[in-house]
């Protein structure tokens, strides 16, 4: 039985979920055949559940608020019946996965005031990480804060929302002849810190 963790470095990110992805769709699983431990004692942790997607390719683990538990210890047991793909495949014994998750410190704390930010058009504030779109943030106040951030150099968007589904909409040209949204680009890299009260004023 083939399968990728997403904690691939060993660290957990506090911030996002962990998961298994599986070459092959699953055929049967049984959430009573994977655990989960903390510490070099491996002490159960009592509330998470594993589930499947909707593709049968992947199983992501939840866990109640406030999530996971920082610069901590985890251990996930895969008994060896635990999952069969669509090709009958299982896994030969018992498997373990460890792994750490970061410390409160290694994120940023975040704040960004905005000046001349018209809150009537229902301005979207859009991170973007080596081009790509990373989070997006519907903006009630002139103001964003973030308690934890992840570290790095972003370029910013302001997204002006105007049905408020909270993505860029093209527009369309024929029968309502609607404009497609605006999405204004900042001309100002945003370089958060870890361990850092990174603060930003913004003038639009």
């Amino acid at each position: 039985l083939r399968y990728q963790a997403s904690t691939t470095t060993g660290q957990q990110d506090l911030l996002t979920g962990f998961f298994i992805t599986f070459d092959q769709p699953l055929r049967s699983f049984d959430s009573t055949k994977i655990r989960l431990f903390t510490d070099t004692l491996f002490t159960p942790v009592e509330k998470y559940a594993f589930q499947k997607d909707t593709t049968n390719k992947k199983i992501l683990l939840t866990l109640p608020q406030p999530g996971w538990s920082e610069n901590t210890l985890y251990h996930i047991i895969l008994d060896k019946d635990f999952a069969e793909d669509s090709a009958g495949k299982k896994l030969l014994k018992t498997d373990t996965l460890t792994f750490k998750t970061k410390k409160k410190s290694d994120y940023g704390n975040v704040k960004i005031k905005f000046k001349n930010l018209d809150l009537s058009k229902n301005p979207v504030l859009i991170f973007l990480l080596n081009n790509a779109e990373y989070k997006s943030y519907p903006l009630s106040s002139a103001e964003f804060t973030s308690a934890m951030f992840v570290p790095g150099e972003y370029d910013l968007r302001i997204l002006y929302d105007t049905n408020k589904n909270g993505i860029w909409d093209p527009g369309q040209f024929f029968g309502k002849h609607q404009q497609p949204e605006i999405a204004k680009p900042i001309d100002r890299k945003l370089t958060i810190r870890p361990g850092w009260q990174n603060e930003f004023e913004i003038v639009l």
